[in-house]
């Protein structure tokens, strides 16, 4: 009689998308310390919560799309690619379009927190590809903070990194 093996009908992950240390280098109390302590962009910025503060060479996907330019820049900010996927508005217009058909509408309260949104998936679809639903990645403090200064909240109020709900 055959037997239920656990696990045997879950879809395996795909290496090319996902690595085992993709993550971060270990943050240990970034909170306390200077920026100038664990930022080598020189382009961070202190954020509210420790895994928040995390610098674009510190993850790897993000170091190898920076590694893609001949002449690679020293933050992912800083990339040629980085503006025209992220930054600009007619680019955003469009990734909203996609997003809207797949999901329905970016629900903001106003253009400037819809266009960060969108930055921000745009960022995660460009270094890491589709992740998939619920799956939720910290972006690192000099691209949160070059898209906040793009597309700025009127109040200053920002909301920071949500991990997925079980």
């Amino acid at each position: 009689m055959a037997s239920i093996k656990p696990y045997q009908f879950e879809p395996e992950s795909d290496p090319e998308n996902f690595d085992e240390d993709d993550g971060a280098f270990p943050v240990q109390e970034r909170l306390l310390n200077d920026v100038s302590e664990w930022c080598t962009c020189n382009n961070c910025a202190k954020m509210p919560t420790e895994e928040e503060n995390i610098c674009c060479k510190e993850i790897q996907k993000v170091v190898k799309r920076m590694m893609e330019v001949p002449d690679p820049p020293k933050c992912m900010v800083e990339h040629p690619g980085f503006e025209p996927n992220c930054l600009n508005p007619y680019t955003l217009q469009n990734i909203n379009n996609i997003y809207r058909a797949d999901y329905g509408p970016v629900r903001r309260r106003n253009e400037e927190e819809r266009f960060r949104y969108l930055a921000y998936r745009s960022f995660v679809s460009w270094c890491w590809g589709y992740l998939g639903r619920s799956v939720r990645i910290v972006i690192p403090s000099c691209v949160v903070n070059r898209i906040r200064l793009q597309f700025p909240d009127p109040a200053g109020q920002y909301v920071g990194f949500r991990p997925p709900l079980d």
